[in-house]
């Protein structure tokens, strides 16, 4: 019974991984700030100087300035930053 729950265990969070890995590439690098994690739990505008998409466990920022120009990116997993982009 306890490695059956295991197994199940571990397969959930090999599906997890490779959800994120997916999104990561799909997001990361992005400077359209409409561009959101396919499955979006929740999301934040503040005063069009940042755009926040919060998905399982990730979540993807757009900072902007007041003209809604991309100003960098930041993708985090579980809270900590893995990818910050800016736009060249």
């Amino acid at each position: 019974m306890k490695k059956r729950v295991l197994k199940i265990l571990v397969t959930i969070l090999v599906c997890w991984i490779v959800f994120v890995a997916i999104e990561g590439i799909h997001l990361i690098g992005s400077s359209n700030p409409g561009r959101r994690p396919i499955l979006t739990i929740g999301s934040t505008q503040i005063q069009d100087k940042r755009a926040d998409y919060l998905s399982l466990g990730f979540s993807q920022e757009y900072h902007l300035t007041t003209d809604d120009i991309f100003v960098y990116g930041e993708f985090k997993v579980l809270g900590i930053r893995l990818a910050r982009w800016e736009e060249r």
